[in-house]
């Protein structure tokens, strides 16, 4: 089943993520799928998002990990490892330089998108 789904900037590419793990890239005026990612995750995807400009898939997994997923490459380009429970929420920054994520660990964790090191780390106050 599907967890998380997001549109593209242009709105012409949905992308989903589901329980199996599997990601898929699909054109909204023809229905047609037109990329899948059959091991994006070892768990379900729990949240899905584009880049700015269109070209990667960044996605959060019950399996603690972010990761970065380049659409013409058909291959993870970025692992965003570090939190010690599910990941909740994944997004990039407004210039695409940065990677959000939060957990259920309680943390929030900044990355570079480039390298893939966490910059800072958050835990709010509860």
């Amino acid at each position: 089943s599907v967890l998380a789904v997001c549109f593209s900037g242009d709105s012409e590419l949905i992308a989903s993520g589901a329980k199996d793990g599997k990601i898929k890239v699909w054109r909204v005026k023809t229905g047609q799928c037109v990329r899948r990612f059959e091991r994006a995750h070892t768990l379900g995807v729990t949240s899905i998002c584009f880049s700015k400009d269109g070209s990667q898939v960044l996605s959060g997994s019950f399996d603690q990990t972010a990761k970065l997923h380049g659409l013409k490459s058909r291959k993870t380009l970025k692992e965003f490892r570090g939190h010690t429970s599910f990941v909740t929420m994944a997004t990039f920054s407004v210039d695409g330089t940065l990677v959000l994520t939060a957990s259920s660990d309680g943390t929030i964790r900044v990355w570079d998108a480039k390298t893939s090191d966490c910059r800072r780390f958050f835990r709010p106050p509860q």
